[in-house]
């Protein structure tokens, strides 16, 4: 099942029936001075060239599908739609189409989420701070969360611990500076100073996920001092030889993952990566074969 599929579900087991619009319920037009954005809207950047796209389609089309809120004291509040809101507004618009559903706070995060996930995705830290938001706040797990979003639990387990990377890395990660791979691999570094060493070294130099893991993995490897950092260009990579580049290729052909060999003065170590139980079963099955066709027969 695609992802695709996925979120739809997840979207239609938070909303059930009122995902649709009710025959007790009717399309108003309810003032902007009315309406609030949620605080707790996980999207904190709307990226500026796509409202420029919005607006210009409301301006062309009108506002074709009508944004979801909740009776509040002051007025209403924002569950799903906030871009059209925010187009509106800068349009001049007095009044938007809008449908009035009754949701607990919660219900108004979750609703929120699925809804940015499904159609256009947040980047990796706003996914984080919503995740943890549900699982700190609201007593969610981990398993509900992955649930709700349509998405594995180690996938949120992942994300969620992008929070524990200092502000520099995570600027980094929300402008798509570097990648939610490289902020994982540098979750490995304990320092904070040679995680934003390493964070800048990547987007300086343009260094892939698999560069990070080698520096991250190599402890000789020397991380640039946060002087050497803003003073020079960083220190360049270890060079690898292709005999040992060579063996990770045929060893991953083997087994079907990832390989990783780490060789220094003759000692060292490989690594194989699995993503789950059936494809660690896998492995083990082709390793098995092999052993089993060594030469010295001790396996038979």
């Amino acid at each position: 099942m695609s992802n695709k599929e996925n979120l739809g579900r997840g979207l239609e087991s938070l909303l059930g029936d009122a995902i649709g619009i009710e025959a007790s319920e009717k399309i108003m037009r309810i003032n902007l001075t009315d309406i609030q954005p949620n605080e707790a809207q996980p999207r904190k950047e709307f990226a500026q060239s796509q409202m420029e796209t919005l607006i210009s389609s409301i301006q062309e089309h009108g506002i074709l599908q009508p944004i979801i809120v909740r009776p509040t004291s002051k007025g209403y509040k924002i569950i799903a739609g906030e871009r059209r809101w925010r187009a509106a507004t800068q349009l001049g618009l007095k009044a938007i189409p809008t449908i009035v559903k009754t949701a607990d706070s919660l219900k108004t995060i979750e609703l929120a989420l699925v809804e940015n996930i499904q159609r256009e995705d947040l980047n990796p830290m706003e996914k984080a701070t919503a995740f943890s938001e549900l699982k700190i706040n609201f007593g969610l797990t981990q398993e509900q969360i992955a649930t709700k979003v349509g998405q594995d639990r180690s996938t949120i387990a992942n994300t969620i611990r992008l929070l524990d990377l200092p502000k520099e890395v995570q600027d980094l990660v929300s402008r798509g500076t570097i990648s939610m791979g490289h902020a994982r691999s540098l979750l490995s570094l304990k320092d904070q100073e040679k995680q934003i060493a390493l964070g800048e070294r990547i987007a300086a130099d343009g260094l892939s996920v698999r560069d990070v893991e080698l520096i991250v993995s190599d402890r000789k490897d020397p991380l640039p001092s946060m002087e050497e950092a803003s003073g020079s260009r960083p220190t360049p990579l270890t060079t690898r030889s292709p005999h040992i580049l060579d063996l990770e290729d045929g060893l991953r052909k083997i087994v079907g993952t990832k390989v990783s060999i780490v060789e220094k003065n003759g000692k060292g170590r490989i690594t194989i990566e699995f993503a789950n139980n059936s494809q660690f079963e896998n492995i083990v099955d082709k390793l098995k074969a092999m052993m089993k066709h060594a030469p010295d027969g001790s396996h038979k």
